[in-house]
């Protein structure tokens, strides 16, 4: 046992007095050494070990991904099984790759960081270099346990999906939408939505809700499981990135951003799958977490979104940037950015009114597996005229040229941003901020792809929607026209010709397009819709009634033939 320092005192005295003063100058020198040396040894640290530091790192840092059953590739809850590891362990963290939080410190402070500080680090990398020894391992408590499967505990809503979807060859990759019916049900709000893939074939998925029943019409019209197409009919939920890419952990919505579940109609999963050559069933599940009472005030939606990208080959530092300005204030909650393969850095940038630049997200190094939603941990306040800004770099090192596309070996450059307005007119005018940048960018991509591919009646019909949400209403006909035109059996084109006429109050025109439209789809209930508006127009009382009545009777849940039919039914006779 090491002595005291008074102890140590006390031996010296008596030393001193027993063999005399003419020694003492030796012996005070050796105990002086001696009692440096043994404060030195006591201090110095101990070689770390697996049973006393490392263990409850590891336990606590990766453990919830790193178990048995997790989303880890080994489990780090046991020595022997961390053994056969190490090589990996060292190298990704030397290359800062594990936990997987690409965002860079100190741009935005974000909620739960998967992040190693450099203590966490550096104790790693010194117990691998000592060849990480294991110490005591009976002196380990008790390895944590962790949920399997949901880990937001079981949904109080687990939807079904068709359990006959094969992916099967090589190729393209494959967009496919199923539709899950909603049980009926009224006041829920969801509150939690957790996606469980079960196959690594699935790129990414998006979540709809469908009140319309158009998406169950193309479900029955295909004969396979589900049916194609990058847009299927529906809306996101209100407010919410609803969807899932690899890395995203999911995670409760807070009290004030719970959305409302239809009390009928359809949730629309859309799946993003990258064949190969195994043939393989593709069955997710799909859990929701609901609660019950009134809707809260929900955030908005805006999204910075690169339609048009052209990415020449042989190019390494390609920079694709996107901008608006916020007409109202409003506190940023989430942000979401979304890339493919050769992305390589991302920078999300604030510049407030006669404020300097402020970056809210700088991601170093894009990768393409670990895409994440990243919610603030307090609300950032943005105030009105604020200008966003999206910067996404990539790196086109092959010999060929790359454009925007679906699927992912094509590029996307995307930043999807979640508001809350501070008051109720910030609301409407930040949602027409976002759709007429999303329109603008529409016009600048299908302007561009129409030079190369000029009789390409769909391409036609998109800038002529994109055009009309602008205000240009010459322009847009055109294109409508044209791609009419160029395929008159496009419904669509019809249905959009049909509305131009009704801005600009051509009654008859607009009920001759409606009907066009209707002989080619007998069931394409907006024309039934625009028909009902037209015969408003020309007060024709009655037959406006009837047609909101065929509106509703293939969708009961239109708002707009519902309002206008009570509307009609509420006016005094002339």
């Amino acid at each position: 046992m090491q002595p005291s320092p008074q102890q140590a005192l006390q031996t010296l005295l008596r030393g001193i007095f027993r063999i005399g003063w003419r020694w003492s100058n030796e012996i005070i020198a050796a105990w002086t050494v001696t009692l440096i040396c043994s404060q030195v040894l006591a201090t110095e640290p101990s070689a770390p070990t697996f049973a006393k530091e490392i263990a409850p790192l590891l336990w606590k840092e990766c453990g919830p991904c790193h178990h048995p059953g997790g989303a880890g590739p080994f489990s780090v809850l046991t020595f022997a099984e961390l053994q056969l590891h190490l090589r990996a362990i060292r190298s990704a963290i030397e290359n800062d790759e594990m936990p997987p939080w690409p965002p860079e410190a100190g741009h935005g402070d974000f909620q739960q960081p998967r992040r190693l500080d450099q203590k966490q680090r550096q104790l790693l990398l010194d117990w691998l270099a000592l060849g990480a020894p294991s110490g005591p391992l009976d002196t380990l408590p008790t390895p944590p346990t962790f949920p399997t499967g949901w880990l937001l505990g079981t949904p109080d809503l687990i939807l079904p999906f068709p359990t006959n979807f094969l992916a099967e060859g090589s190729g393209q990759d494959l967009y496919r939408n199923f539709v899950l019916p909603l049980p009926p049900g009224t006041q829920r709000l969801v509150r939690g939505l957790e996606f469980l893939p079960d196959s690594p074939a699935i790129h990414h998925a998006r979540f709809l809700l469908d009140t319309s029943g158009a998406a169950r019409r193309l479900d029955a019209a295909d004969p396979a499981c589900g049916f194609g197409g990058t847009m299927p009919p529906g809306q996101l939920p209100e407010g919410q990135l609803a969807g899932w890419v690899p890395g995203r952990r999911p995670s409760l919505l807070p009290a004030g951003q719970w959305w409302p579940l239809p009390d009928s109609g359809d949730f629309v999963v859309q799946l993003h799958v990258q064949r190969n050559a195994r043939r393989e069933i593709i069955a997710p599940r799909i859990g929701l977490y609901l609660t019950n009472g009134s809707a809260p005030e929900l955030p908005v939606r805006l999204g910075l979104v690169a339609q048009w990208i052209a990415l020449p080959a042989h190019s390494s530092n390609q920079v694709v940037t996107r901008s608006v300005q916020l007409p109202a204030a409003a506190r940023l909650l989430s942000i979401m950015p979304h890339a493919h393969l050769l992305a390589r850095e991302v920078e999300f940038t604030v510049i407030p009114p006669g404020l300097e630049p402020q970056s809210l997200l700088l991601i170093r190094h894009w990768r393409f597996n670990w895409q994440d939603e990243y919610r603030y941990r307090d609300p950032v306040l943005l105030p009105a005229g604020t200008r966003i800004e999206s910067r996404i770099v990539f790196d086109n090192s092959s010999g060929q040229r790359v454009r925007h596309g679906p699927n992912s070996t094509d590029e996307m450059a995307e930043l999807w941003l979640q508001l809350s307005p501070v008051d109720a007119g910030a609301r409407d005018r930040i949602l027409d901020t976002a759709r007429r940048f999303h329109a603008s960018e529409t016009v600048l991509a299908f302007t561009e792809r129409l030079r190369e591919t000029p009789k390409d009646a769909g391409g036609h019909l998109e800038l002529g929607k994109a055009l009309a949400v602008l205000g240009r209403d010459e322009e847009s006909f055109e294109h409508l026209a044209e791609a009419a035109d160029l395929n008159p059996a496009l419904v669509e084109a019809h249905y959009q010709i049909g509305l131009s006429y009704l801005r600009r109050e051509l009654w008859v025109a607009a009920a001759r397009a409606f009907s066009e439209a209707l002989s080619l789809d007998p069931r394409h209930q907006r024309s039934y819709v625009g028909l009902g508006m037209a015969a408003a127009g020309a007060h024709r009382k009655q037959d406006a009634i009837q047609y909101f009545d065929r509106a509703l009777l293939l969708n009961p849940n239109d708002t707009i033939a519902r309002s206008r039919k009570a509307e009609l039914e509420n006016l005094n006779p002339p």
